[in-house]
């Protein structure tokens, strides 16, 4: 039989390649490449583990970073918890490293935390409706639960996630949802009849959606705040924060008429928890504190006195400084008459820090123990139904109380100017005793007390200048860019009413000049930012 030449060869090709490749993958080089793939496997794993162990330890030390930093009830589930943590952190603008707040993100995690507050098959379980179906109130949907069943930290836990969602409905009050793609808008982007000149989208967002297929995107923050003082098992404090709160945001709304009402309603909460008659205590149509004996005097209640105090800032506020002026002064006069409060613990002594400092691997084996110790929930604040006390360390209250009389004294009245500015003086200095105070104070009182001390400042400034204008003599040194210095918390310190050109009495002019270095001094120290970190880092609980 013929066969061709080509197929000869290319028969002959294919054994010599078959051959080949039988000597190429011998017994000895099969069991070889069989061993180093099963290596490389073993190997890949073991990398593979380690990042997903690596993995898993960043998140459980950012996880433990973050229950430090905003602790969660212990009684919650993990995901509630963990998603309650995420939500305060994305909400701290200086946490999350951003330097702002997606207060539609942060509002979107804190309703996933509360849906699963109330989901009696999640952590609501024992939560119960107070009326078979529930209340509606009003306008604000329907009222809370009955709570009593829970633990403390649990509805402490309820309560902030209320007033945390309270504060992103307010700052997302006018913005919209877009039914056809489910996204929340600013409503000066929307396009529509109503908005004729919309703000244009940023670079890279989402294009505006059109009026007609928005609605509202989020829940008003009333129906959070009447939740709040419709539930049973909260305590005082917590209700009368939520009530002030809510007169704030109507003040705000200019609805100010109803937030008179909401700041009585207030007042009257505070007075539920009163041993005595309230009438016996407070002036029912005025707000004023009535000196009274010493037994009535002490039941006064810190509740109380910032309800009160709250009530003549909206009087202060919105004009009425005929009604605001009393109540200031009875709840001043309350303070001074209260007793001090019990002593806390003192600060370490200078040779035991020493002798500390010297210990430096006992102390950093003792940060590390810490760390490994499991975050404990902090303990219940204050209800605020106990006897008011005077501060002694600080005395912050009372200085607020001062700053508040002298810029109204000042700036109402033009013939008690002069008590106007010594009220300020007084403030001023009771607030720099409580700033360089070496006693051991919260770190809350310690920025209240900063942020009076700045504010006085302020109003020292601006008084005197006005005052050394009305002299009419020559000067001119001080004052320059005092308008940037900032406004008293009234607000009664106007372009208007600074009074106008002329020159500086030279005793006013002098201790303005000395005023505002010693504000600005005070300002590059930084102490009020310091404090408010602190007070930020070591507050895990709602101070209204």
């Amino acid at each position: 039989m013929y066969i061709p030449r080509a197929s000869v060869r290319r028969i002959t090709r294919n054994n010599i390649y078959r051959l080949q490749l039988a000597r190429l993958l011998t017994t000895e080089r099969k069991r070889y490449l069989i061993n180093e793939f099963k290596r490389g496997i073993k190997i890949g794993a073991g990398i593979f583990t380690v990042l997903v162990l690596v993995g898993i330890i960043a998140i459980g030390v950012h996880d433990e970073k973050l229950q430090r930093q905003f602790p969660s009830p212990p009684d919650w589930s993990f995901m509630a918890a963990r998603t309650y943590r995420s939500a305060r952190a994305q909400e701290d603008p200086e946490f999350n490293g951003t330097g702002i707040t997606d207060w539609a993100s942060t509002a979107n995690m804190f309703r996933h935390v509360l849906r699963r507050l109330e989901d009696p098959k999640r952590d609501g379980k024992g939560l119960v409706e107070q009326e078979e179906g529930g209340i509606l109130v009003p306008g604000a949907g329907k009222a809370g639960y009955d709570l009593t069943a829970k633990s403390e930290p649990w509805r402490r836990g309820y309560f902030e996630t209320l007033m945390h969602l309270a504060k992103c409905a307010e700052h997302l009050d006018t913005w919209v949802r877009d039914k056809t793609r489910n996204r929340a808008f600013p409503a000066d982007v929307v396009i529509g009849p109503s908005n004729p000149n919309p703000r244009p989208c940023p670079p890279g967002a989402l294009s505006a959606p059109l009026e007609e297929n928005c609605e509202p995107a989020w829940e008003e923050p009333e129906s959070y705040y009447v939740k709040i003082l419709t539930s049973k098992g909260f305590s005082t404090r917590q209700r009368v924060d939520a009530a002030l709160a809510y007169g704030d945001w109507l003040d705000y709304k200019g609805l100010h008429d109803t937030a008179a009402e909401m700041y009585r309603w207030g007042i009257d909460i505070a007075c539920s928890a009163l041993p005595v008659p309230p009438q016996d205590i407070v002036d029912p149509k005025t707000g004023v504190l009535k000196s009274t004996d010493s037994g009535s005097q002490s039941s006064i209640t810190p509740n109380l006195a910032h309800a009160t105090t709250q009530l003549a800032l909206h009087h202060a506020r919105t004009g009425a400084v005929d009604k605001a002026l009393p109540i200031f002064l009875s709840v001043l006069r309350a303070y001074r008459s209260a007793p001090p409060a019990p002593p806390t613990a003192s600060a370490p002594r200078a040779s035991d820090a020493a002798a500390l400092s010297d210990a430096g691997l006992m102390a950093l084996a003792s940060s590390l123990l810490s760390f490994l110790r499991p975050a404990r929930y902090p303990d219940p604040p204050p209800s605020g139904d106990e006897p008011l006390t005077r501060a002694s360390a600080t005395g912050c209250d009372e200085a607020g109380l001062m700053t508040y009389i002298g810029e109204i004294l000042f700036a109402t009245s033009p013939g008690q100017r002069e008590a106007g500015l010594r009220w300020t003086r007084e403030a001023v200095e009771a607030a720099e005793r409580g700033v360089r105070s070496k006693a051991v104070v919260a770190p809350q009182e310690k920025a209240r007390c900063a942020e009076c001390l700045e504010t006085g400042l302020s109003n020292m400034v601006l008084m005197l200048e006005r005052l050394a204008k009305e002299a009419g003599e020559s000067g001119g040194e001080a004052g320059t860019g005092a308008g940037k210095l900032g406004a008293g918390w009234l607000g009664f310190w106007s372009a208007g009413q600074r009074g106008a050109e002329g020159g500086e009495a030279p005793n006013w002019a002098k201790e303005a000049r000395e005023a505002e270095k010693k504000l600005l001094a005070f300002r590059r120290e930084g102490l009020r930012e310091t404090f408010e970190k602190s007070a930020a880092v070591a507050g895990s609980t709602w101070v209204g």
